[in-house]
């Protein structure tokens, strides 16, 4: 490869978003990251092998890491069937195969959670919500809920939550259950100070998702409902999925600016 093929190779690596792939940042060891190089320039840029020379100048130019090529060749010796290995007169190219794909998903697996809340068991899932979910998470909450009742009072306290931020459409509800959770909110909020409630004008909220600082959580059902019926919540990292955190938290923070507290 020339150096002008390098330079141009590195900068797709440095700007572009890969949203079709795990970002580099998860993968600590030598050999996952350079995998995850051969993997990208084959499946993303159509670039079927590279020496070690060209993932050297990569790493470097392109994510910052900065590996000799000895080292790159070392890591390499030890993929096995994860790469295949072509050699001429002068050069020695590395290409992964599937196994070596299929080894770098395997490495992510903690960044992907799922709870699976059956029906008609409101109590056991909201324990679960408060305590397996909302305790762990890190940081102030944003949470989009459209529709809000006495038991989201009641998962907030019990999870110990603070600093959070909770957008809702209380125009949602029908007119007994509004009056009737708004008096509710009334004599929680005293004891609550740290946790807010804002309603939103607009009519373009429709899903539930929670963010922490450093995960994010889609509902299958709003938080006063979980339990009544089939449902689910899904758990993933920030650093493994941050395009969509990114995205979910600006749009957050744009609609709560526009809300009105409650």
């Amino acid at each position: 490869m020339t150096k002008v093929m390098k330079e141009e190779l590195s900068k797709k690596f440095k700007e572009e978003i890969l949203a079709g792939f795990p970002i580099f940042s998860i993968y600590k060891k030598k050999m996952d990251r350079v995998l995850w190089i051969l993997w990208v320039s084959k499946d993303e840029f159509g670039i079927k092998c590279l020496t070690a020379e060209d993932i050297v100048y990569t790493l470097l130019h392109g994510k910052e890491i900065s590996l000799s090529k000895k080292s790159v060749v070392q890591s390499l010796h030890k993929a096995g069937e994860k790469i295949h290995v072509y050699h001429d007169d002068q050069e020695t190219y590395y290409e992964i195969m599937q196994p070596g794909k299929d080894y770098l998903k395997t490495q992510i697996k903690g960044s992907l959670e799922i709870f699976y809340f059956e029906p008609d068991k409101g109590y056991t899932h909201k324990k679960t919500l408060a305590m397996d979910i909302l305790k762990n998470l890190k940081g102030e909450l944003k949470i989009v809920d459209p529709y809000c009742g006495e038991r989201t009072l009641d998962i907030l306290t019990a999870s110990g939550s603070k600093n959070v931020k909770f957008l809702t459409k209380t125009a949602k509800l029908d007119e007994r259950d509004k009056r009737k959770f708004l008096r509710e909110l009334k004599d929680f909020k005293p004891e609550n100070p740290s946790i807010e409630f804002r309603e939103y004008p607009a009519n373009d909220i429709h899903d539930r998702y929670i963010i922490s600082s450093d995960k994010f959580v889609i509902l299958g059902h709003s938080i006063k409902n979980l339990g009544g019926k089939e449902s689910f919540a899904i758990i993933l990292d920030k650093e493994s999925y941050i395009n969509i955190f990114e995205s979910l938290t600006e749009n957050f923070d744009t609609r709560w600016s526009v809300s009105n507290p409650i």
